[in-house]
């Protein structure tokens, strides 16, 4: 497995694998589409070498913060590791 990248960096997403998107709907593929260009930070690295990414945002209430929004995995080549 390739070390290069660990929980925690924070990474930009340079593309989407065909397999990702193939069976969603359009307008799902179309929303993560919209996340390519965008830094965000690696979550998990699975047993299978994938990376697991969020994109997601918190919302605080009265009583309790929400965190929603996609998270998904991508191999090594469709993240490029942020030096900031």
């Amino acid at each position: 497995m390739n070390n290069d990248i660990q929980i925690g960096d924070r990474v930009t997403l340079l593309g989407l694998p065909d397999w990702l998107l193939h069976d969603l709907p359009k307008s799902e593929q179309l929303e993560l589409r919209g996340f390519i260009g965008h830094t965000t930070v690696v979550v998990d690295i699975d047993l299978c070498g994938y990376f697991w990414l969020g994109f997601a945002e918190s919302r605080e209430t009265a009583d309790s913060l929400r965190y929603s929004g996609p998270s998904f995995c991508v191999p090594r080549e469709s993240i490029s590791r942020r030096a900031d």
